[in-house]
């Protein structure tokens, strides 16, 4: 009979023992599989702008005031294609000029400025686009996990931060109004 409750007790402890120790696996895995799809997501962000083959898809646009409105990301983008760039807002409730309720200026790249920060994993990307209605700067602010930000700026005063998320060209879903 003690036989019986030692070896009871063993199979017990042993148990407890090998339980406690696949949770440390199990956490270790997560925290590596986490780690490795940031790292692909990374590698990814830096293909896309090395490509120049991407498209910010803003959620929400942000004025020089700090205020800060949701949008349509289908219709509120800036778009990158090798040597052109395509910067629209829109709006569901109006018409304008581009059909989708705002502006759309489809233009030449004339500058391209990418610098890379491996060890936080972000991205710093300063475009130049003219266009037939201005010549704007776009400075991109990139997390290498594809959260992005966009200054626009021209040559009047004035300012627009697009925020979303940067994706590829052939995965967007974007709506391309029409350009002044």
């Amino acid at each position: 009979m003690k036989r019986l409750v030692i070896f009871i007790v063993f199979i017990i402890s042993f148990s407890f023992l090998f339980a406690q120790g696949n949770d440390d696996n199990t956490a270790l895995s997560r925290k590596e599989k986490r780690k490795a799809e940031a790292e692909k997501q990374f590698e990814l962000t830096q293909q896309m702008l090395e490509n120049k083959s991407f498209v910010l898809e803003s959620d929400f646009l942000q004025d020089r005031y700090g205020n800060r409105v949701q949008v349509m990301s289908n219709i509120n983008f800036v778009a990158i294609d090798s040597t052109e760039a395509i910067i629209q807002i829109g709006s569901n409730w109006r018409i304008g000029p581009n059909g989708v309720g705002g502006v759309t200026a489809k233009g030449q790249i004339t500058k391209w400025e990418l610098a890379k920060n491996e060890k936080s994993k972000t991205f710093t990307l300063r475009v130049n686009v003219m266009t037939p209605i201005g010549f704007y700067d776009l400075l991109f602010s990139i997390v290498g996990s594809g959260k992005s930000s966009a200054l626009l700026t021209g040559l009047q005063s004035g300012q627009l931060t697009f925020d979303g998320n940067l994706v590829p060209w052939s995965d967007s879903s974007i709506y391309v109004g029409r350009s002044l």
